[in-house]
């Protein structure tokens, strides 16, 4: 179990993390007008592993309110298998669906779906360079995904060293000048740099058994958290 805070407006709540076969979305009938204007929290609720029963939340701290599947309400359709994280970007939020292999974008007044991304492994998070460019990483996999957010398409992968399909595994990133850093989590103890440039590894920085969160704070210096393994795993 994994609790990760997100800053800009999101709070992301985990139950579990796995990957399995892919998620075939429930259409309904009953599709809702939401109208959320001003400053608000989205709250993505994980759900169930394989129960395919993740929601999106909303909060408007101006009446105190919360709107829950507020993503099944406005698309009648189901949010997927474990909403892993949420970003928000050019006036979109973005919803990684991790066991879906889906990215949802939405509309941050309305909460309908504009596009999405699919055909990932196992997505964890999404990081934006520029309106046409963006890295999406994954559990279960060793590449991170580069994808094309105006077109909503897969572009290319960033090869990382030392990791195979089976521990890969690559978490959140933050940016520092044109390097973007990432922590490799499970079954791994390092943190990579990319050069956005090249959209290649260019150095990594060991750290303690699986890192499973980074930041950088106010003073450009970077902070992660490693959970030590657990008694009986293969790794530590």
């Amino acid at each position: 179990m994994k609790f990760k805070p997100k800053l800009l407006y999101i709070l992301t709540t985990l139950l579990s993390l796995t990957l399995a076969s892919c998620m075939e979305w429930d259409y309904g009938d009953v599709v809702e007008d939401f109208n959320a204007t001003g400053s608000g929290l989205f709250i993505t609720n994980e759900g169930n592993f394989q129960y395919g029963n993740a929601t999106l939340s909303y909060y408007d701290p101006a009446t105190n309110q919360v709107q829950n599947e507020v993503f099944f309400r406005a698309n009648g359709m189901k949010l997927g298998d474990v909403a892993q994280s949420m970003s928000i970007y050019d006036n979109k939020g973005w919803i990684v669906v991790n066991n879906s292999h889906v990215i949802f974008a939405i509309d941050l007044n309305t909460f309908k779906e504009v596009g999405r991304i699919e055909d990932l492994t196992s997505p964890r998070y999404i990081h934006f360079l520029s309106d046409e460019k963006a890295y999406v990483t994954q559990l279960w996999d060793n590449r991170i995904f580069i994808v094309n957010p105006k077109k909503y398409e897969i572009t290319g992968y960033i090869q990382v060293p030392d990791m195979t399909m089976e521990s890969g595994s690559t978490e959140q990133m933050v940016q520092y000048g044109k390097y973007v850093y990432c922590n490799c989590w499970s079954y791994q103890n390092r943190i990579i740099k990319i050069d956005t440039d090249t959209d290649e590894v260019v150095d990594q920085l060991t750290v303690g058994i699986q890192p499973t969160s980074l930041v950088m704070d106010k003073y450009d210096k970077m902070w992660t958290i490693t959970d030590g393994g657990y008694e009986g795993s293969p790794y530590g």
